[in-house]
């Protein structure tokens, strides 16, 4: 469960941390403003915003396995899709789709700690954020090598 949940949460976390690098990678490429080029994190969010409540009815009707694989499939439909976007338009929307699915991320947390004994949680939780660091470091050495 805990390499399951965590490698979402590892995809979370590069996606996130992608957002501090696709901006300034492709300003001067696609001539974007400052302005522009900061709606691609805005669409991010707003897909989040979305994302979270859909993901979160969706994980209670449903079951937990089942929005945590809607959500991973449509963040990386979207997230590859979106590496081949021709132009701003396409990957404000793409970019607002990975949001969308990215939403989840609350989903993988309390499925995981769900089969967590009550007083091993917060020791485990802090286990599972590990996850989140290793994929900030990934996404930063591969931003550091592609750039």
């Amino acid at each position: 469960m805990l390499a399951y949940a965590g490698l979402g949460w590892i995809a979370e976390a590069m996606e996130m941390m992608l957002l501090s690098f696709i901006g300034p990678a492709i300003q001067p490429e696609w001539g974007l403003s400052s302005r522009e080029e900061s709606f691609i994190a805005t669409a991010t969010f707003a897909g989040m915003l979305v994302g979270a409540y859909v993901w979160g009815v969706v994980s209670d009707s449903y079951g937990r396995k089942k929005g945590f694989l809607g959500a991973s499939i449509i963040t990386s439909v979207a997230g590859l899709l979106s590496a081949f976007a021709p132009n701003y338009t396409l990957l404000l929307i793409l970019r607002c789709f990975i949001g969308a699915g990215l939403g989840c991320g609350h989903v993988f947390s309390s499925w995981f700690l769900e089969f967590v004994p009550t007083p091993k949680r917060g020791t485990w939780m802090v286990v599972f954020a590990t996850f989140w660091t290793i994929g900030t470091i990934i996404e930063a050495s591969l931003a550091w090598v592609r750039m």
